[in-house]
């Protein structure tokens, strides 16, 4: 019997992000808060087809190869260890900037497995979390799709519960986007080590208390200190966005998006319109909040 699956994925922010050592191996083990969000998101729809394989179309990459894409790398491995011959065609369109520091390729991925074992339920918990990691670091997020503390290379998950009453998140996307790889390598060894990092706790305060809030603290990345330096407009966008009555920005990931908590919607949406308006608004600039792009 034919079916069609579809899902919405959600993108990330690593609401804060500390490198706490590089591996011998090369990696490098953090302790990040994952945040998941509902908007930007990418759609994906699976659909059985007649022909054996995984092929792939996407209004926006037209020409992207299907061997390139990492969605269609997750349906092959679910399809590998499920013992399944695969018959799919997966549609992808795409919201999510590329490269932008906001896990839209490892939450399209991990949105495939989910559909493919509510399809088949082929596959215990415990592998579907195998194939993640070996898909990309960020994947096994992606499968829990809730806020997350993580450690190691991202594979070790604990429920991080943030209070429902959250700030208003503005992301801007400049326009350009930056390799993980170069992140990481231009990543200065001072910033590489482990500290206490921060509770649930830290953050139902300073949300209260915005005012009394360490935002240098409870929103570090490590990854970031390199973008501010290489990338002026990242920091142009960001004295922008504090003027408009952010409580802070960040970059999220290795970058180059950058995002701001903001009181409530309507100031957010504001420092939305005013930053479209300005010169940091060119016309390369992707601006979400509020539930729009702007």
């Amino acid at each position: 019997m034919s079916f069609v699956e579809a899902i919405s994925c959600s993108c990330k922010i690593n609401l804060r992000l500390k490198v706490t050592r590089k591996r011998c191996d090369g990696y490098h083990e953090l302790d990040t808060i994952f945040l998941p969000l509902p908007f930007p998101a990418d759609d994906i729809v699976i659909r059985e087809q007649e022909d054996a394989g995984v092929s792939f179309s996407s209004p926006e990459f037209p020409d992207c190869p299907a061997e390139n894409n990492l969605a269609v790398k997750a349906a092959l491995s679910y399809a590998f260890a499920a013992g399944i011959s695969p018959r799919w065609h997966i549609e992808l369109k795409k919201t999510v900037p590329v490269a932008a520091g906001l896990g839209g390729g490892s939450a399209d991925a991990a949105a495939v497995l989910r559909l493919l074992d509510r399809r088949y339920r082929a596959l215990p918990e415990e592998k579907l979390a195998e194939i993640a990691l070996e898909l990309g670091a960020d994947v096994p997020f992606f499968l829990k799709d809730r806020p997350m503390r993580a450690r190691g290379i991202g594979e070790k998950l604990e429920e991080f519960v943030l209070p429902e009453n959250m700030p208003e998140i503005l992301i801007v996307f400049p326009g350009f986007p930056i390799s993980a790889r170069w992140a990481y390598q231009a990543l200065a060894q001072e910033n590489i080590f482990p500290d206490d990092g921060v509770t649930a706790e830290d953050y139902r305060t300073a949300f209260a208390h915005p005012e009394r809030a360490d935002w240098e603290y409870l929103v570090r990345n490590d990854l970031a200190f390199a973008v501010w330096e290489k990338f002026p407009l990242a920091g142009i966008i960001r004295d922008a966005l504090m003027k408009s009555g952010a409580w802070c920005v960040q970059i999220s990931g290795s970058g180059s998006s950058l995002f701001a908590l903001f009181p409530d919607t309507e100031t957010a949406s504001a420092a939305a319109a005013g930053l479209r308006k300005s010169k940091s608004g060119n016309p390369y600039t992707r601006i979400f909040t509020g539930g729009k792009e702007w």
